[in-house]
């Protein structure tokens, strides 16, 4: 009669403990897919910014607003960036100070612009990322015409 309690005792300890991992498991995937959700927001905010940027041309005014856009949105890659991301996002403001208004090499921004779209890619979905990679897929991006 003692073993039996014991069986079952220790059967209902058992399915408790499965619960509770299943259920850790759970939040843990759902507080991932939250923050994916928030990450995928900001860097593609992030990319719409440097769009803007281009197409302002010399329109100071579309300039000026395209700039605190970008600073607004680099406020929020801040925080949930990956390294990788943080370091092609410091590699683009660089060569953007670079180059503030002078002609710049449109080859170069986009070799920039597509590590960032990797890394990107790599912080969200590193298993879909790997693929498009051994693909060797180039991103496209929006660049005007040189003013001559």
């Amino acid at each position: 009669m003692t073993e039996d309690w014991i069986v079952v005792t220790c059967g209902v300890v058992v399915v408790i403990l499965i619960v509770a991992v299943t259920l850790l498991n759970l939040r843990g995937a759902e507080r991932r897919m939250h923050e994916n959700t928030h990450k995928l927001k900001v860097y593609t905010d992030l990319l719409n910014a440097i769009t803007e940027l281009n197409l302002a041309g010399g329109d100071p005014y579309k300039m000026d607003i395209a700039k605190k856009n970008l600073a607004l949105t680099l406020n929020r890659l801040n925080l949930v960036g990956s390294t990788g991301v943080l370091k092609s996002t410091n590699d683009l403001l660089d060569f953007l100070n670079e180059h503030k208004d002078k002609d710049y090499d449109t080859l170069r921004l986009h070799n920039i612009l597509n590590t960032l779209v990797i890394e990107a890619r790599r912080d969200l979905n590193p298993t879909h990322a790997k693929k498009v990679e051994d693909a060797q897929v180039r991103y496209r991006f929006f660049a005007p015409m040189k003013n001559k």
